[in-house]
């Protein structure tokens, strides 16, 4: 096989059907300095002297795993410029003491500086190549999971505001490696990719070898098992967006408890799953998916069960559905405002027109409102008429966990306000 050529093809080829999709204004290539992320910013380098008016720029996460890791960043620093690339290096902290495996910490590292550094319009290339795809299926598999671990790493995805596009996906490492030599490139050899210690290390160099002798095309399988599953969970996906607008519940992004009830339990696992992968929330582990359906689904409706995990909460209120980020305590209780700038109150904004119909007298009277929290037993004056707080809520059809946060606005000691504010998760 002309490997030069096929892998020039693949990274002309992705960037082709990215560009079909949107304009693309610049190109990323992750570089760790190894031999396949160089193949890679090689293949770069020669498309973009045919491409020189689209930026193509190399990225360096500096992890300081190791001691040596400093003379890898002054490698790929030379390599960069002796290709006539622009190289960005960023240097990660990770936290060693979190309990996680330094693999996943240093992955997620890499993956927010990634998601942090798109641009709209821009894509990275990464250098995943078809042993990657085989030794991800086989990490998934033991993990026991599910479809869309089975599918292993798509060809491309959205990454922050822009692409990650994996172009030698289809490529055997091998060949990665003939074109290393053909090119004579100078790479970096990391020790630890010998370790194995690591998961990936072990199935890399001890059970997959096994599993060839007896299956030669062992990796060449599992990277088309991994493409059928994401064929498969393709057609799931657009088959569930189409059913997930059936359940949808009263209050925007929930569900519906009752249209959820009328489904098999597998399918209403699979249209929560899609709702929360939706909302951009992390997959929940078999056993707190179990739990949505068994406590959280048939509770009473004026109960107020709550299944969490790693960054989302799932709540119920009457027949609605929510997926939260973690609320944990109020940030404020209590807080004095002049009533002329908007105020974030906990997870609300509270413009200045909430108290419009005061401000004069606050000002003429040199007065602050005081904005709090629910104390109970609130009541208010509507007209001539006094309400209790509590029913009102109920009334209205506010969440408890966001009566206990919402502001009630005080003016000389008396409740004045109750903002039709909205609730924003971005301030949680």
């Amino acid at each position: 096989m002309d490997v030069t050529k096929s892998n020039t093809s693949a990274l002309a080829g992705a960037l082709g059907a990215v560009l079909q999709q949107a304009p693309v204004s610049g190109v990323w290539v992750a570089y760790s300095g190894g031999l396949d992320s160089h193949v890679l910013l090689h293949l770069a380098a020669q498309f973009n002297q045919h491409h020189p008016d689209l930026p193509v720029r190399a990225i360096h996460i500096h992890h300081q795993i190791q001691a040596i890791s400093a003379q890898w960043v002054k490698h790929c620093e030379r390599q960069c410029e002796v290709l006539g690339i622009p190289l960005v290096v960023h240097t990660l902290t990770l936290d060693l003491d979190s309990g996680e495996s330094i693999e996943a910490l240093a992955r997620t590292g890499r993956y927010q500086v990634f998601s942090q550094l798109l641009e709209a319009n821009e894509i990275l290339f990464t250098a995943h190549h078809q042993d990657d795809q085989a030794e991800t299926l086989l990490l998934n598999l033991l993990r026991g999971a599910g479809m869309a671990g089975l599918a292993a790493m798509p060809v491309q995805r959205a990454l922050g505001k822009g692409y990650l596009v994996r172009p030698l996906l289809g490529f055997a490492r091998a060949e990665l490696e003939h074109y290393a030599h053909t090119h004579q490139l100078d790479y970096i050899d990391d020790p630890s990719n010998t370790d194995t210690r690591f998961n990936r290390n072990l199935l890399r160099h001890q059970v997959i070898p096994l599993l060839e002798r007896r299956w030669p095309a062992t990796k060449a399988l599992l990277a088309r098992a991994a493409q059928h599953q994401q064929e498969a969970l393709a057609l799931t996906q657009t088959l569930l967006q189409e059913q997930l607008k059936q359940v949808q519940g009263s209050k925007p992004h929930t569900l519906s408890v009752q249209k959820l009830g009328k489904h098999t339990a597998p399918l209403q696992k699979a249209l929560i799953r899609a709702w929360l992968e939706q909302l951009a929330f992390l997959m929940p582990s078999t056993a707190r998916l179990d739990s949505i359906l068994t406590t959280v689904l048939p509770a009473k409706v004026d109960a107020n069960p709550l299944v969490q995990w790693s960054g989302c909460e799932v709540r119920r209120y009457r027949d609605d559905l929510y997926a939260l980020k973690p609320l944990g305590q109020p940030r404020h209780s209590q807080v004095v405002w002049t009533g002329q700038n908007t105020l974030i109150f906990n997870e609300y904004l509270i413009q200045p027109d909430s108290v419009q119909a005061y401000l004069t007298a606050a000002q003429e009277t040199q007065t602050l409102f005081k904005v709090c929290i629910r104390q109970g037993g609130e009541r208010f004056k509507q007209g001539k008429q006094w309400l209790d707080l509590k029913t009102y809520w109920q009334t209205k059809g506010i969440p408890p966990w966001e009566r206990e946060r919402r502001p009630l606005i005080y003016f000389k000691g008396e409740l004045i306000s109750i903002p039709e504010v909205e609730f924003d998760q971005t301030l949680v």
